[in-house]
């Protein structure tokens, strides 16, 4: 009954997948983490006197959202439908897909981050604030609201945390999370992987006028990408690379085979049409010279991100240490 009448406000983020969906909410005393799946909810509640610290690291995180999605399928369905009645604009619909795939693989790679709160029995991540202007504004009401049970902390942070241990103790004098300290940016894989995107996009480039070499080279890159791209599903699952590197692999496989089987889906709709009478043959050929620009723009900007996300350095969030624990 007394959760009955709490009354709730939702604070900013939220994580909508095809599935899944998180949000946090204040209540009178009381953080509550709210997460479901479309058939069962789950809820986690945290009292702001319990609440020992808030951690923000800045991480890359490619997640896709339903409004994403939505705004993807809306696009690909208007190049359809545009691709017979105005072919002059479809063009320019490639170009905004293009344009609005770049803005979000830089938002995921520059303007994302990773939540932990920990209290004195528990660490828990909070998936509804995956974005860095989103967990800011959280993290401030979040402050307030402790602020008023705990008081204002007048000392230094950084000094006090070398001196109060933070989340659960460790049992063992092994760190939590310590296989992810030794996970490496960058490996043969992921530079295999990002130069055939190189290569590719030059190909791809280069084959204008439809060359059957090009097509073969451009053919042979993308079996290479799709080799070391599962090579780099293999290190990550291994703890041997990070995560950013096997979710930059993961896009750009779909964005590869999206535009093959877009291709070829529209090359047999353009053929129905034309052949109402006769069977649909789609052959195995190099992409229109309209969609080789965009195609080859998409495959540098992933080599790009790539490059950045090997060498810039993304240190993960350091576990809580105790003061007179030693390794």
């Amino acid at each position: 009954m007394a959760d009955a009448r709490q009354r709730y406000h939702k604070l900013p983020g939220r994580r909508r997948g095809i599935v899944s969906s998180a949000s946090l909410w204040t209540g009178a005393d009381h953080l509550l983490s709210v997460r479901s799946d479309r058939f069962q909810e789950q809820y986690k509640r945290f009292y702001f006197r319990d609440i020992q610290a808030i951690v923000i690291t800045k991480v890359p995180r490619y997640l896709v959202s339903t409004r994403a999605l939505a705004t993807g399928a809306l696009l690909l369905i208007a190049i359809l439908f545009l691709r017979v009645r105005a072919p002059g604009l479809t063009n320019w619909l490639w170009l905004s897909l293009t344009v609005l795939t770049a803005v979000w693989i830089y938002v995921c790679a520059a303007h994302s981050c990773t939540c932990r709160l920990y209290t004195a029995v528990s660490r828990e991540d909070l998936p509804s604030l995956y974005r860095t202007w989103t967990a800011r504004k959280a993290l401030a009401e979040m402050e307030r609201r402790i602020a008023q049970v705990q008081g204002t902390f007048t000392e230094s942070w950084a000094e006090a945390a070398d001196f109060r241990p933070l989340g659960p103790e460790v049992a063992s004098g092994r760190a939590p999370g310590g296989s992810r300290v030794a996970m490496r940016s960058r490996t043969l894989a992921s530079d295999i992987f990002l130069a055939s995107l190189v290569a590719d996009a030059v190909a791809v480039m280069w084959n204008i006028p439809a060359k059957p070499l090009l097509t073969g080279l451009s053919a042979g890159f993308t079996a290479l990408q799709l080799v070391s791209a599962i090579w780099i599903f293999v290190q990550h699952y291994r703890g041997i690379l990070r995560s950013a590197m096997q979710r930059l692999a993961m896009v750009a496989l779909l964005f590869i085979g999206g535009a093959m089987y877009s291709q070829e889906f529209f090359d047999a709709l353009e053929a129905a049409r034309k052949q109402p009478q006769r069977p649909v043959v789609v052959s195995s050929h190099a992409l229109p010279a309209s969609i080789r620009p965009v195609y080859s723009a998409g495959l540098a900007l992933l080599a790009i991100v790539g490059v950045v996300l090997s060498f810039k350095s993304i240190e993960p969030e350091p576990p809580p240490v105790t003061t007179g624990q030693t390794g």
